[in-house]
């Protein structure tokens, strides 16, 4: 009987790396490898929620892993989108992309 691994099918794997803050990762190129939404530990102060992003920078060969936390809305709809879309298509969850500072508020480029 074959055993099905955990990676395989789970749907929320874990995302490891070396955290960093939004800010340091601005305008540079970066590959999103991965995403998690939960819920914000800082709900008093109006974010109800939080996406942890996965990536590694473009130009780095060794691909190491590091991740960052936002509370933006625009950022948690990009990655869901993305990843429906990557999804229809039978496409791994990783996309080339730039975090950019919009007014208040971050984006995907």
């Amino acid at each position: 009987m074959d055993i099905p691994k955990f990676e395989d099918i789970a749907e929320n794997k874990t995302l490891d790396g070396d955290k960093i803050k939004i800010d340091d990762v601005l305008n540079n190129e970066i590959i999103v490898t991965g995403f998690h939404v939960s819920s914000s530990k800082y709900q008093s102060k109006g974010c109800s929620f939080c996406t942890k992003v996965q990536f590694y920078y473009a130009d780095d060969e060794k691909e190491e892993k590091k991740v960052f936390f936002s509370g933006s809305s625009v950022i948690k709809d990009q990655a869901e989108e993305m990843e429906k879309k990557l999804s229809e298509k039978g496409l791994e969850y990783r996309f080339k992309t730039t975090v950019k500072k919009v007014g208040n508020y971050y984006s995907f480029t």
